[in-house]
């Protein structure tokens, strides 16, 4: 060890080259693991601003969750009760909900015109088992831009898509009059909604309105929800594993959060209801997540790679320089492990500072990165640091090998003579 450190001091400048390397490349490394712990998550939840990737339906509806719109629910005493939106809160995965919204399909007429219209909750607060849950459209959307403010629950007011707006000429502040089966209301339209899709020729209307004017009291024809989830093993040829014969793996599998497991809950929350994923978009949301964490693995080893390279770099010039010094050790008895020991011994201390180095400056870099988007629990970068020196270790094992080799060749005699 005094040996390697002295050896180390007498070459300043080729050990900061490496030193340099090392850090560079577990500090990308560490940078890109700080950000895989939490950005599956993180991104899922970026995502599920776009909408709801669940429906919560009656069973026996004739309404197909990854359809569009103009299908109708089956009305022959088929429906779900309001209850149902605070009931997703009493599951096992009550934390992987994070917005809903209950919907009804109304048929109004607006000046002799036919319109969609859903009854809904804008921004709701429902008693849970869990406590308070504010949900609702305006949550379930956050991505959607309004001019105006969402209806309150008892107002007579409206949301139009800017499509429907258009069409019959109306803005914020308007009236509008609704003729549905069951009545006539005047309403005030509060917001105009850029939704995109058929949604932009859509009217929103608060759920208890929209109830009148179905003559439905208390009840809705779906749940729309939104819920983190994680991609299905199926999608890459992997199965559930057999209860009987692994018990335990079956176990973990039922308890991840994929859509089938996470429906299944839901579903038995409410008896009479289905909850069904959207499987298109739940495909792809995994196929983005996967994509990126595929991504930020191959820049890890891009930069691990060219770490490994510099170091080899590093320390073959030293072999090259240090050879009448080996042939010297070597004319004295030193053996091939005793030779061995020393190159390795040094390219680990420097490979373990710069391993801690570029653990520092990972974490630093991945803090920089994440800002309010993406944020890794503080807990797991202490973590890392075990990892980034083994990583460190690897890089500095594969680097020597091939100037080890090289100093093992050496003749002394050849070397002394030089």
């Amino acid at each position: 060890m005094r040996l390697s450190w002295r050896s180390l001091r007498a070459r300043r400048s080729r050990v900061l080259l490496a030193l340099l390397a090392v850090t560079l490349g577990t500090g990308v490394a560490t940078a890109l693991g700080t950000l895989a712990l939490q950005v599956g998550d993180d991104l899922a939840r970026t995502l599920r601003a776009a909408g709801p990737n669940f429906v919560m339906r009656p069973e026996g509806a004739s309404w197909r969750p990854d359809a569009t719109g103009g299908i109708d629910v089956a009305r022959a005493g088929v429906a779900l009760p309001e209850s149902a939106v605070a009931a997703l809160r009493s599951t096992f995965w009550r934390n992987n909900v994070l917005a809903a919204a209950p919907e009804l399909d109304v048929h109004v007429r607006i000046a002799g015109r036919d319109v969609e219209a859903t009854g809904t909750w804008f921004a709701h607060t429902v008693a849970t088992a869990a406590g308070p849950w504010a949900t609702g459209l305006a949550a379930l959307h956050r991505r959607w831009a309004i001019e105006g403010a969402w209806p309150g629950d008892t107002a007579a007011a409206v949301a139009l898509g800017r499509g429907l707006a258009r069409e019959l000429g109306a803005a914020v502040g308007g009236l509008l009059e609704l003729s549905a089966p069951r009545g006539r209301e005047t309403v005030r339209v509060s917001a105009l909604v850029d939704a995109g899709g058929l949604d932009e020729r859509r009217l929103w209307l608060p759920l208890g309105l929209a109830q009148r004017l179905a003559g439905r009291g208390g009840e809705v024809d779906r749940v729309a929800l939104s819920a983190l989830v994680k991609p299905e093993p199926g999608l890459h040829g992997v199965r559930a594993p057999d209860p009987a014969r692994d018990p335990q793996g079956y176990e973990r599998y039922m308890c991840t959060a994929y859509p089938a497991n996470v429906a299944r809950d839901l579903a038995a929350a409410v008896p009479g209801a289905e909850v069904l994923p959207l499987t298109e978009l739940v495909a792809g949301e995994a196929g983005v997540v996967w994509r990126l964490n595929l991504l930020m693995l191959t820049l890890a080893l891009a930069a691990l790679t060219a770490s490994t390279l510099g170091l080899v770099s590093t320390t073959t010039a030293g072999v090259v320089e240090r050879a009448r010094e080996f042939g010297l050790m070597r004319a004295l008895g030193a053996t091939s492990a005793q030779l061995a020991a020393l190159l390795l011994c040094e390219s680990l201390l420097v490979a373990l500072a710069g391993g801690a180095l570029g653990w520092l400056l990972g974490t630093a870099t991945a803090a920089a990165i994440r800002g309010d988007a993406f944020a890794a629990p503080a807990a797991a970068q202490p973590l890392l640091l075990p990892v980034a020196l083994v990583v460190a270790a690897a890089v500095a094992v594969a680097g020597t090998i091939g100037p080890l080799r090289m100093a093992l060749r050496f003749d002394p005699i050849e070397a002394l003579r030089a």
